[in-house]
């Protein structure tokens, strides 16, 4: 509460305490941990209750994208992704880890898929421009496989599929089999998804 008396209410608190986790922004340390920490902490709280990850991302670093994949796949919790905005590289990554038929997308998302780049030719260092090369091709052939996993594609196809950068929109992404719905909900549905949300509020600000 503020000098004013007004409540400050942590949006973001408020809707893990729900099971509803964001992914925004890059795909850092700190989002890589915080997400990882709080979907094992939501396991064990309730192994059958689903939880939900919006994302809407422009990718990020591919070790704690790996990171969230692996814990999704580690849990016993049902797993809902849903692209509100933009999925890319890493970021899809999560997106395609959602359990089986609870993978979707806004109707305005975006999906882009890129090979990872490595900036090994830019290194004096010989010995370290190798290492990083090596290391981008592994990460590379990673996401290229979870793909080809997650999509029903094979390795093979993917990687032709995905020679250069390619954007996707939600139908496209649909087809590909990288979400299992497209979530567009028609007026009326709006409307009263509005109004519960209201009322949600309401209790939620007279229980504080």
């Amino acid at each position: 509460m503020t000098e004013q008396g007004e409540i400050i209410i942590d949006v973001f608190q408020k809707l893990s305490n729900n099971r509803i986790l964001f992914i925004s922004g890059d795909i850092d340390d700190n989002i890589g941990s915080d997400i990882s920490a709080t979907l094992l902490l939501k396991d064990a709280e309730n192994c059958d209750e689903k939880i939900t990850i919006f994302i809407n991302s422009q990718g990020g670093d591919i070790r704690n994208a790996l990171a969230i994949y692996d814990i999704i796949n580690m849990i016993s919790s049902p797993i809902e992704t849903v692209c509100i905005g933009t999925a890319v590289r890493e970021s899809l990554i999560i997106l395609m880890a959602g359990t089986p038929g609870m993978r979707f997308a806004t109707k305005h998302s975006i999906i882009c898929v890129e090979q990872l780049i490595n900036d090994s030719m830019q290194l004096a260092d010989l010995t370290e421009a190798k290492t990083i090369l090596n290391q981008s091709l592994y990460d590379n052939k990673k996401m290229m496989e979870i793909i080809a996993k997650c999509t029903g594609k094979t390795y093979k196809q993917v990687l032709i599929d995905f020679d250069r950068k390619v954007f996707m929109n939600s139908s496209e992404a649909l087809n590909y089999g990288f979400i299992d719905k497209i979530i567009a909900p028609s007026k009326n549905n709006s409307k009263k998804n509005l109004n519960e949300a209201k009322k949600a509020t309401i209790v939620a600000d007279n229980a504080s």
